[in-house]
């Protein structure tokens, strides 16, 4: 499809005055008021039989006033006095450049008014004319009649309308047909709000527009105005679901990824979408009305693009002015004195829209927790705080700024604290950093002063949402805790204790393990004044961590594992395997990463290896805070060190006795590694002794004092056990 031309619109000779109050306004200008030459508008597309542009229309004024269009001052009137070519391209040009005007103009078309069954005719006469002025000024005169029967639209005009939409769109391309049009869209004060019917006229009128212009890639500012105009009004049509198509591609102005509807709180109140609790009444339709109307639905929903329309970027060229335009509102808005109980539920809607600029994200920041704890507002806030969540996907300054103040928002409710953290996960689906930095932001304030106590619930949902990286980023904000001057340690051991406490164990503890060992290449860490200290609490930290894997379920199954019982060890099996693992890895990083960070005394370094493989002093591992309790701590200690061993620690363990470059002699990494293979494999020397035993055949029978010999087939078990013995008795020997 071909792009088409933007719309050639006039320009302001009047200075903007603001944005447009609400209600009627009308300016009053001297009578006298001189008229100068102005270039003709020119259809904005061809038609389809050849329309010539720039056809000169002999006179223009404004519609009825009471239509509240604008706040601008009476426009002149037009001279008959044709304007040159030069003139037209200067004037096109200067449109261009213009940036939105805080005010929207009067249609400026002499409307042409014609009976609605002759209006086809008459459109199709005037094409073969090549009369273009006079196919506009019978759409404006088809525009003011639907605006003197807004609350019964003539059904004849409404299909004829329709049908025109339908096969040629593009006579709708007119500045003076879209103004009229928008005047349609636009709150009518004349009208009694408690009579007006329905919404059929503003719903015809959007359906028209997107008719013209849904082959064009760069819309007209009116669009965006008369959007926020019903978006702060009375949202006729803006939440009409017949419009949706229109109102989606006018919203692509914003960049905001808007919330899915299942995730909206705040549904429509009726066909308009009106605002009951914003002083806003319903839409009562009388009887009479509703007669003949089903005709006009049935064809409004054929009329409506929502299933064939497209959603595109339409204002990319205009995306800084429909910006500067839509944030003056809203701080129009914000700086009002009022209370913020009269605060409307449209301005938090409007907010939610608009959610993509960065900006409005940061001025609904510092209302949205009054505005979360007002109950008349507080469906639209919620709204508003998960599109807020939703659209800090650049995680610049700015955004970081915004998750950290998300963070201090206090909620007590429930409902309102479920509602938050389904927000929390739209933040984390937002952007792949913002992760690492709310985990950093909910760690910090949890160390703070302003602690806020839904901080664990927060983690908690950061760690269901992503189990595997969630623990990588909590491991590298403790990581930084160490690395600061004081000494952090033991408030390090009480904070992971009551994360894991509060997230009830759902925490990946390999993980998190492995993210305390990987090494960091920041400043903070090649400069660290502390290295040597910085390794002990890691692996301080290691402990406590396979410690705290020791859940309810885990310890009932060690006590029935203590009594003998060999049923439902599914849970202890499980907590052994995944020790084994952590310290597989903390040998890999003894071994490789601590090297690299610093050269630890050899006295430290082999505390270490010993402390990650529970095999040093029992006091070492709870004399900072008295934990384990001493009711638990031989249980626990014991449980973390009958373990398996994996080959990949022994083999590990025997290299580094082969190092030069580490503290750990061969003669120790030898008694380790045997201590190891004896505690992890405590019944191997029975069970194989077990396997030699000769057992005669039970169907024979032998005489009394017969003794037990070893079965000849099992030699070299025997012949394995007994080398074993000798080499090891050798080697310590030496």
């Amino acid at each position: 499809k071909m792009n088409r031309p933007k719309p050639t619109r006039r320009p302001s000779h009047t200075k903007p005055s603001g944005h447009p109050p609400p209600g009627d306004f009308i300016a009053l200008g001297a009578k006298g008021q001189s008229s100068e030459p102005k270039a003709n508008p020119a259809l904005l597309k061809p038609a389809s039989t050849g329309l010539p542009p720039d056809r000169k229309r002999e006179a223009s004024s404004s519609l009825p006033s009471t239509s509240s269009l604008s706040s601008l001052s009476k426009r002149p009137k037009h001279s008959s006095t044709p304007s040159s070519a030069l003139s037209r391209l200067a004037e096109v040009a200067a449109v261009d450049k213009r940036s939105i005007s805080p005010s929207i103009k009067e249609p400026s078309v002499v409307p042409v008014e014609v009976s609605p069954a002759v209006l086809l005719d008459e459109i199709e006469a005037a094409e073969a004319e090549g009369n273009d002025d006079h196919i506009e000024g019978v759409l404006c005169g088809a525009v003011k009649q639907l605006k003197m029967n807004r609350a019964k639209p003539d059904m004849t005009l409404y299909l004829s309308l329709m049908f025109l939409a339908k096969i040629k769109p593009n006579v709708f391309a007119t500045e003076g047909v879209i103004e009229a049009l928008c005047s349609l869209l636009r709150r009518d004060a004349s009208i009694n709000f408690k009579a007006k019917g329905n919404n059929l006229v503003s719903v015809l009128a959007c359906n028209l527009l997107m008719a013209a212009y849904e082959e064009d890639e760069n819309w007209p500012e009116i669009f965006v105005k008369v959007y926020i105009e019903d978006s702060l009004g009375e949202r006729i049509w803006v939440d009409s679901s017949h419009c949706k198509t229109f109102v989606d591609n006018i919203q692509t102005a914003f960049t905001t990824k808007m919330p899915p509807k299942s995730m909206l709180l705040q549904t429509e109140t009726g066909r308009s979408g009106g605002d009951l609790s914003a002083g806003n009444s319903p839409h009562p339709s009388t009887p009479d009305e509703d007669e003949g109307q089903t005709e006009l639905l049935i064809a409004e929903e054929k009329l409506s693009p929502e299933d064939d329309g497209q959603v595109m970027p339409r204002y990319e060229e205009l995306a800084e002015s429909v910006e500067e335009y839509v944030l003056d509102v809203l701080r129009d808005q914000l700086n009002r004195r009022q209370p913020m109980d009269n605060v409307s539920r449209n301005l938090l809607r409007l907010l939610t829209a608009t959610c993509g600029y960065k900006e409005v994200r940061l001025m609904a920041m510092q209302r949205l927790e009054m505005w979360l704890q007002n109950p008349k507002l507080t469906r639209p806030a919620q709204d508003l705080l998960m599109s807020l969540f939703m659209n800090c996907n650049t995680h610049g300054s700015d955004d970081m700024e915004f998750i950290s103040n998300l963070i201090k928002i206090r909620l007590k409710p429930k409902v309102l604290l479920s509602h938050y953290m389904l927000c929390v996960r739209s933040l984390l689906n937002a952007h792949r950093d913002n992760l690492g930095t709310t985990v950093k932001f909910v760690i910090f304030n949890e160390l703070s002063n302003a602690r806020n106590p839904n901080n664990m619930q927060v983690l908690h949902t950061v760690l269901q949402h992503s189990p595997e990286q969630a623990p990588k980023f909590l491991a590298m904000v403790f990581q930084d805790l160490l690395t600061n001057k004081d000494d952090y340690l033991r408030a390090s051991r009480a904070l992971l204790r009551e994360i894991i406490k509060q997230t009830k164990h759902d925490t990946n503890f390999q993980s998190f393990c492995l993210g305390l060992m990987q090494e960091r290449k920041e400043a903070t860490y090649v400069d660290m004044e502390f290295k040597e200290r910085f390794v002990i609490q890691v692996t301080d930290l290691l402990t406590v961590s396979m410690m705290l894997g020791i859940t309810a379920q885990v310890k009932e199954a060690g006590i029935a594992w203590d009594k003998g019982e060999k049923k439902n060890l599914e849970a202890l099996r499980s907590f052994q395997n995944q020790i084994a693992a952590i310290q597989r890895d903390a040998v890999w990083w003894l071994h490789s990463v601590v090297p690299t960070i610093s050269k630890v005394a050899p006295k430290d370094y082999v505390h270490c290896l010993h402390k990650v493989l529970f095999t040093e002093q029992p006091e070492t591992y709870y004399k900072w805070d008295n934990w384990p309790p001493e009711s638990d701590r031989n249980f626990f200690l014991r449980l973390c060190s009958e373990v398996p061993l994996l080959e990949d620690t022994l083999i590990r363990i025997l290299v580094i006795g082969l190092s030069r470059d580490l503290p750990l002699g061969p003669a120790d990494a030898m008694e380790l590694a045997d201590h190891l293979v004896k505690r992890a494999r405590i019944q191997l020397i029975d069970a194989v002794l077990n396997l030699c035993t000769y057992h005669h055949p039970e169907n024979i029978q032998l005489p009394a004092g017969y003794g037990l010999y070893l079965s000849p087939s099992l030699f070299p078990a025997v012949s394995l056990l007994f080398y074993y013995a000798v080499i090891h008795h050798v080697y310590i020997a030496k």
